[in-house]
């Protein structure tokens, strides 16, 4: 089943239930992000529309899906519904580099038996048991560009970005504060244009009825 969301809907869900997919209230770009480990600015083309409309989506594979299936069974649903033609390719792209010369002082190796959380404290995001593709991705959403682990740090951390605690200089930009946040906590970031792997749209159509 796909169907037209409501229109006041404007936060979408993503879900997998065994041998069922459903989505609601989400954009054929936000799936497509989901299949690129919600990594945002990977996928390139296609029609407007594919950003903006929302569609609630319910299907049902005839097995229960494994993690490794998923990406498959998604991509040939939009196949299908939606008439979905991509192809991978590696573009040049400005981006923001993540990098740490040891493990930052910021950082707190998380205990064994933690799970994943983050919350907000005064405008600033506290993180438990995340890992540093948690952070890229948290960072390339403040800075609408793509921005890259280069680490090498593996595991999940304990760690705040403190973004209230940055003084604000004369000429600072939200960007700016972000920044000295991160870099606060141990890290550096570096402004670059890099190779990556996107997902090229070169069709994509409004979906069939049910």
């Amino acid at each position: 089943m796909i169907r037209p969301s409501q229109p006041a809907a404007r936060v979408g869900s993503i879900n997998f239930h065994g041998d069922r997919f459903e989505a609601i209230a989400v954009r054929i770009g936000d799936i497509l992000d989901m299949l690129n480990g919600y990594q945002l600015l990977r996928v390139v083309g296609g029609p407007d529309w594919m950003r903006t409309d929302r569609y609630d989506i319910e299907a049902k594979a005839d097995r229960p899906l494994e993690v490794g299936d998923r990406n498959d069974a998604v991509m040939a649903l939009l196949a299908e519904r939606f008439q979905l033609q991509s192809h991978r390719e590696t573009r040049e792209m400005p981006a923001f580099v993540l990098r740490a010369p040891r493990t930052p002082a910021g950082l707190k190796q998380a205990a064994t038996d933690e799970k994943f959380s983050m919350r907000m404290d005064r405008g600033d995001f506290v993180y438990t048991a995340a890992s540093m593709s948690t952070l890229t991705n948290r960072l390339t959403q403040m800075f609408m560009v793509p921005v890259v682990d280069e680490t090498e740090l593996k595991g999940t951390y304990d760690f705040e970005l403190a973004i209230s605690r940055v003084e604000s200089q004369p000429g600072m930009v939200w960007g700016d504060r972000v920044q000295e946040a991160v870099e606060a906590i141990g890290f550096r970031l570096e402004n670059r244009r890099i190779p990556l792997e996107v997902t090229v749209v070169d069709r994509c159509e409004r979906p069939s009825a049910n």
